[in-house]
Formats: C-alpha cells, sequence, structure tokens
C-alpha cells in the first residue's frame, strides 16, 4: 500500500520555541492521522471477504423470514420454486455450519403459510432470546396482520396482538432495542402501497400509530434501526417517474418527528478530508446514487452483547431503478456518526444482485450472513448461505490497513446454480474504484493542511 514519507528539516536554534518546532509537527502529525484511523472512510475493501457456508437444505426461495440469536441464524416460511407458500422453520448453528428442521417438531409455526412477511430480533442484546415474526401474503390473495413471539432459547411460540392496520405484505420493520419498540409501516395490501406508521411496545404488547411516513407510499423499502432512530427509505412507490425510489428517511422515536436524510448517494472507500472525517465535497463523485428495492437490510453494532456508542445500518443486494438484476450483488454501509450522514460501497456478495433474499447476524457479533433470493438474470431461486466479517468496519488496526492478506479469497462454493469460480475481491458495485487504498499515512491534502499550519507557527515564533 501507498505511504507518504515526512522529511523534518532542522531549524535554526534561534529560540526555545523555534527548537521545540520538529517535536510539534511530529505531535500534529500523530494527532491528526490517528483522528480518522477507525473511521469508515479508512477501510481496505479487501479486508471484507464473503465466504461460503453450508448450502440451506430447505431449497431455493425468496422472501424467508430471517432473525439470529448469538449462537444460530433462523429461517422461516418464503415463496419455493413452484410458487407455493411455506410455513416450515430451520434453525442453523454457526459453530457447526449445520441445519435442522424444526418443522416437523413442537416448534413448528403455528402461523398460516406465506411469503413477504418479515421478522426481527435484538442485534446486541444477547439476553434477549425473542424474535417477532408476522405480516406477509398467503393463499387466496390473503394479507395478514398478524404479530407472532418465538423463544429463539426454548423454541416456544406465543401469538401477540394483531397489527391494527390492514394486512400487508414486504412492510419495513424497526427494532428499537434501547426502547423497547418494534416499528412497523409502509408495504402493500388489498388497497395498493401504504404510508401508515406504527410502533409496537413489547413490554404492554400494544401497537400505536405513528405520524405517517414523510413521501409516498411504497412497499418493499430498504429499513434497518440504529439506537432510537428508524431508518426508512428507497423501494417500489406508487409514482410513475421515478417509481423506484432513492430517498431516505429518520424518524425519531423520542422526539416523534421524522426528518428527511440526504438522497442515497454511496461513496468509495478511503475518501477523509483533513480531520479524519469523509469529504464528499473534496474527492470524487459518488460510486452509484441509482434507486434500489427488495433487498435485505440490517443493523450491526460494535458493542459483544452490550449497548454500543457505534452502530452501523447495511442495505445488500436487490433490485436496480428498473425494479431488475443488478450487475453485482451490491453492498453498502450506512454510518450515521459521520457528518454527512454517508453511505460508502462494500465489496457486493457474489454473483449479480437477488431480487427478496434474506439475512441474519448473530447478536453480538459483526457476523453477518445473506441467503436465498431470486437471480432474475439466470433465472434462479437460491439455496446458498453466504457469510461475511464486518469487524473491519470497527476495528482501528484493520481500518488502519494493519495486518491484512492481500491475497485472501473467499470459497468458491455456492448454492445451487451459482457460478463456481466466483470469487470476492477489492472491487465492489457497479463503478467501484478498484485502485482504492487505505493507508496508515494521511491524504495529501492533510499533509499539505498541517505544513502550513508548521509554517504559520515558525514565522510567529521568528518574529518573536
Amino acid at each position: 500500500m501507498t505511504a507518504f514519507r515526512y522529511q523534518h528539516h532542522r531549524l535554526p536554534q534561534q529560540s526555545r520555541l523555534v527548537s521545540t518546532l520538529p517535536f510539534l509537527a511530529v505531535g500534529l502529525l500523530l494527532l491528526c492521522g490517528g483522528s480518522g484511523a477507525n473511521s469508515i472512510g479508512n477501510v481496505n475493501p479487501e479486508s471484507l471477504v464473503w465466504e461460503a457456508r453450508t448450502e440451506f437444505p430447505g431449497g431455493g426461495r425468496h422472501h424467508p423470514i430471517t432473525f439470529a440469536n448469538a449462537t444460530h441464524g433462523f429461517v422461516l416460511s418464503g415463496s419455493i420454486p413452484d410458487g407455493s407458500y411455506t410455513s416450515d422453520l430451520w434453525v442453523y448453528e454457526a459453530a457447526t455450519d449445520s441445519w435442522t428442521d424444526l418443522s416437523g417438531t413442537d416448534s413448528a409455526f403455528p402461523g398460516l403459510p406465506r411469503s413477504f412477511g418479515y421478522g426481527v430480533a435484538a442485534t446486541s442484546d444477547c439476553l434477549n432470546t425473542k424474535a417477532y415474526v408476522g405480516f406477509g401474503g398467503g393463499d387466496d390473495r390473503a394479507r395478514f396482520a398478524d404479530w407472532w413471539e418465538f423463544d429463539m432459547s426454548t423454541h416456544n411460540w406465543k401469538q401477540l396482538a394483531d397489527f391494527p392496520g390492514e394486512g400487508r405484505k414486504h412492510p419495513s420493520m424497526n427494532f428499537l432495542e434501547p426502547i423497547g419498540e418494534i416499528h412497523v409501516g409502509l408495504g402493500d395490501g388489498v388497497s395498493g402501497n401504504y404510508k401508515d406508521y406504527y410502533s409496537y411496545n413489547i413490554e404492554n404488547d400494544e401497537w400505536k400509530q405513528l405520524d405517517d411516513f414523510p413521501s409516498r407510499e411504497r412497499h418493499h423499502p430498504f429499513y434497518f434501526a440504529i439506537g432510537t432512530e428508524s431508518y426508512v427509505g428507497l423501494g417500489h412507490s406508487s409514482g410513475s417517474d421515478p417509481y423506484i425510489e432513492r430517498d431516505w428517511y429518520r424518524y425519531d422515536a423520542l422526539g416523534g418527528t421524522w426528518n428527511q436524510e440526504e438522497d442515497f448517494a454511496s461513496y468509495a472507500l478511503g475518501m477523509l478530508d483533513a480531520g479524519g472525517v469523509t469529504d464528499v465535497s473534496r474527492n470524487s463523485a459518488p460510486v452509484t446514487t441509482e434507486a434500489r428495492v427488495a433487498g435485505t437490510q440490517f443493523s450491526v453494532a460494535a458493542g459483544s452483547c452490550t449497548t454500543s456508542d457505534k452502530t452501523l445500518g447495511f442495505v445488500l443486494s436487490g433490485d436496480g431503478d428498473n425494479h431488475s438484476t443488478m450487475e453485482t450483488g451490491e453492498f453498502h454501509v450506512f454510518d450515521p456518526s459521520d457528518d454527512n450522514s454517508i453511505w460508502h460501497a462494500l465489496p457486493p456478495h457474489p454473483g449479480p444482485s437477488r431480487w427478496a433474499p434474506g439475512s441474519f447476524v448473530l447478536q453480538g457479533s459483526r457476523q453477518a450472513y445473506f441467503l436465498a433470493g431470486y437471480d432474475r438474470e439466470q433465472g434462479i431461486l437460491f439455496s446458498d448461505l453466504w457469510t461475511i466479517d464486518l469487524q473491519p468496519l470497527f476495528d482501528e488496526d484493520a481500518a488502519s490497513g494493519k495486518g491484512f492478506n492481500e491475497n485472501s479469497e473467499s470459497s468458491s462454493a455456492s448454492g445451487k446454480g451459482f457460478n463456481e469460480n466466483s470469487e470476492s475481491s477489492s472491487a465492489s458495485g457497479k463503478g467501484f474504484n478498484e485502485n482504492s487504498e487505505s493507508s496508515s499515512a494521511l491524504p495529501f491534502g492533510n499533509i499539505r493542511d498541517i505544513v502550513a499550519l508548521i509554517v504559520a507557527i515558525s514565522s510567529l515564533a521568528l518574529v518573536l
């Protein structure tokens, strides 16, 4: 990786202050260089590698309901190749890379077969063993408003208070862990697309209607929760130009207000300004601004089974702005702590993008899993399982490029019908800068700014 070399020239010993300037310079360089060391903008994309795991034995499908605890992932229902709705329940054990079918046991899902439903579970609180699932579509054009609790330790089901709005397919669903609420809204049903928005209080088993989503009604949006805020946007709206959206909104649960964020635009990694913060204005154009729909999403916290002060949101795969396949399985991370609340492009999952896949993240970890979905280009419903370790996005050493194995590749094994020769690489989605590198060294603009500061201080010292 490229590194800048710094040369410190001796200054005449005109005063005690002047003699200390080289040390001041080094201190300034270290201070400013360290400020962005663990920023997402410094992460080497080659440190993020997709690896294949044991194929899902339930067969190819789209719209599976997915969630996880600290050790196991769960896959429920979805649509299979003949178009049938399902209610089978499977559990994946990460430690042994193995699957178990719970469908014929006392743990079987007691609800009706379905697809287009969703589920959520805590991401950072490993003591919270409960998942919450519901909604979707079923036989005879049914649109469900049922709501269920599943204990991932005992495998027991409990039916909860029904959703008070109209039954619907593919709504948004966010778990706001700090306040024990789940936000559900948007989606589509017998009345078309919706924009209503509700909060479910877990402790009281009660629903409450909130202010409507402040843009066009839509279904299959992208969404995730970060702390006490719900992020929702993109998706398939009732409009015609566009009908695939790229707008993005944040609901503040404590203030009860909607706020519009910048429209979706994702930038390459390695874009830091003099303060170690991503600076869009001083760098290249975004990798992509393409509207999108029907992918999968999740949030990941830095802490291990504890409350974290850093949580990132992710959107993965799906269809592009023409509701068709994108060239790659695009993967993007959203950092709300950045001054610009910026998106960054990450290495895509192998192969082209997929419509309606599933994903889960093991509680208290940075290990994300991706499975299933429909490849419109090849006409394949996938049953493969892939995983990626997102720790480099939270780790200071990885962010600075230390200790990275530049020859690492993902496994070539895949699910049914997948291109067995595919590899992951530093290249990401369409238009990704394949030559971007991270380095512990400062960007040139940073050096220039610091040198200018040193020169100014030197001049003042000479005058004194």
